[in-house]
């Protein structure tokens, strides 16, 4: 089912769609890491030797293939609080100078959206949620052993050397409970995403970024770096990492539950006859912040393009 409905889209979207200008809360760029930031992979170079410089710039992403998905639950994120809200000020109206088939149409609207025909979020031809093993699919303590490895490489790059020798032999020990309490965390997240499309398609993105493995931009001051080192608190690229990809589940998972409770209440106030949405405004007003902080992390032409492509489904479904 189309998200769109035929009904008055909600100005930022309405821009978007139409004019593929992309609306600037899904745009702007909402990075919580404040001294460490990862980035991209970039291929491009001007020719003029400025390639390291475009590296450290390019911020990670995945092809726009991968982004439709979740771009599809953004649009219908934003349909419905544009449906929501224009309920709810014809509740605030002078009740005779609402039109009742107006208001009974919008109520269908949401019915429709929310409860009896939710629209597909990932369709048969959409890339699908990739998940690579951290230790390369090796067996057991030689995947440790390689990741090991991997991080003394990384502190070596990053200037660390006076790591004692009794914390390295207990490394790999650590590494394999990390491996074990990995995979029951993919087991566990599988069986989430079968329970909510929302949530599989945006980790269709999450889980297709590529991210540059040996470097990251550090934001803080040479003196923070200094104590950093000197304490053992600097983080390796892999960490940096993970602490980018767990912002952007937190966004996900406010995504998730703020519209899951706005369907709640959707429910409560049909029981009671639509006399006051403005809880359901609100639940949906904080479900579209943790998304465009989502979006946030998202290179704006990526984000312009997943519009794009989204539109012209669009078009063609109307055909």
């Amino acid at each position: 089912a189309s998200f769109l409905l035929g009904s008055t889209l909600h100005p930022s979207l309405a821009t978007a769609a139409d004019d593929l200008d992309v609306p600037s809360s899904m745009t702007m760029s909402n990075d919580p890491l404040y001294l460490a930031r990862p980035i991209g992979i970039s291929s491009s170079n001007d020719g003029n030797g400025s390639s390291d410089d475009n590296t450290m710039k390019a911020r990670p992403s995945a092809p726009v293939e991968f982004l439709v998905p979740a771009t599809r639950v953004g649009l219908y994120i934003y349909q419905l609080l544009s449906i929501a809200e224009e309920l709810a000020q014809l509740n605030k109206d002078d009740s005779t100078s609402s039109s009742p088939p107006t208001r009974t149409s919008l109520i269908e609207q949401l019915d429709n959206l929310l409860l009896s025909s939710p629209p597909t979020f990932i369709k048969p031809t959409d890339p699908t949620v990739t998940r690579g093993d951290p230790y390369n699919n090796m067996p057991p303590l030689l995947g440790e052993i390689a990741v090991q490895q991997q991080k003394q490489k990384e502190r070596k790059e990053q200037s660390i050397t006076n790591i004692g020798v009794a914390p390295q032999l207990f490394e790999v020990g650590e590494l394999m409970g990390e491996r074990r309490q990995w995979s029951r965390l993919v087991q566990a997240e599988r069986a989430r995403e079968e329970a909510s499309e929302i949530r599989r398609a945006m980790n269709i993105y999450t889980t297709n970024l590529n991210f540059n493995k040996n470097k990251y931009v550090y934001s803080g001051s040479q003196e923070e770096k200094k104590k950093m080192i000197r304490e053992d608190r600097l983080p390796s690229a892999t960490e940096v990492i993970r602490s980018d990809l767990d912002a952007r589940d937190l966004y996900r998972n406010e995504v998730q539950t703020k519209l899951e409770d706005a369907r709640a209440e959707y429910l409560y106030q049909k029981g009671l006859g639509f006399e006051d949405v403005g809880e359901l405004v609100g639940l949906l007003r904080e479900t579209k912040v943790a998304l465009d902080s989502w979006f946030g992390f998202i290179p704006d032409e990526d984000i312009k393009l997943a519009l794009e492509a989204v539109k012209r489904e669009e078009q063609q479904n109307r055909r």
